[in-house]
């Protein structure tokens, strides 16, 4: 038994999440923009980007993306899409399975209207708010690149998506 928790410990450090510290969510941001991601003819969330200057210049600023959901979407749902857009984009295993396990400690089940936001400080570090309430966060810069690469990378799944948030093309 305490070998078990030891582990779990262990690879919660490892991992970088910490949910214990409420860090309380940014205000005053700008919008930069926003989208609706649909597929087929289903609405699945209406996504947000924000920056201290309203303008999107890399991944590696400060940025607060919100996700509020059209539809239900179970956490197990949303798990194994993060990790299908991080095999997609080659992400390395290793990190993938030490990232998803954070996530599963972090992420609740998501109902419609509910929204759920990142947040990245200026020094990489990665913020979670359901509801505009502290999740919890995971203090790895390379965490924070690749869960904003699946909205903001050039080569996401969503293009014209990407394009709207980064403020590159008009809504």
């Amino acid at each position: 038994m305490r070998i078990n928790l030891l582990l779990i410990t262990l690879l919660l450090f490892v991992a970088g999440l910490h949910p214990a510290v409420a860090k309380p969510m940014p205000q005053n941001l700008k919008l930069i923009g926003e989208a609706e991601l649909k597929v087929l003819w289903f609405r699945v969330y209406n996504a947000r980007l924000e920056s201290p200057e309203g303008t999107f210049v890399s991944e590696s600023m400060p940025l607060l993306l919100t996700l509020e959901y059209q539809r239900n979407i179970s956490k197990q749902k949303l798990l194994e899409e993060t990790r299908s857009q991080w095999q997609r984009a080659g992400i390395d295993p290793h990190d993938q399975a030490l990232w998803l396990t954070s996530l599963n400690e972090l992420w609740p089940d998501i109902r419609r209207h509910d929204s759920l936001s990142f947040y990245q400080d200026s020094d990489g570090y990665g913020y979670f708010y359901y509801n505009q309430r502290y999740l919890g966060s995971i203090r790895n810069n390379r965490f924070s690149r690749a869960f904003l690469d699946i909205w903001l990378s050039d080569n996401s799944d969503f293009p014209q998506l990407t394009r709207q948030l980064t403020g590159r093309l008009p809504e």
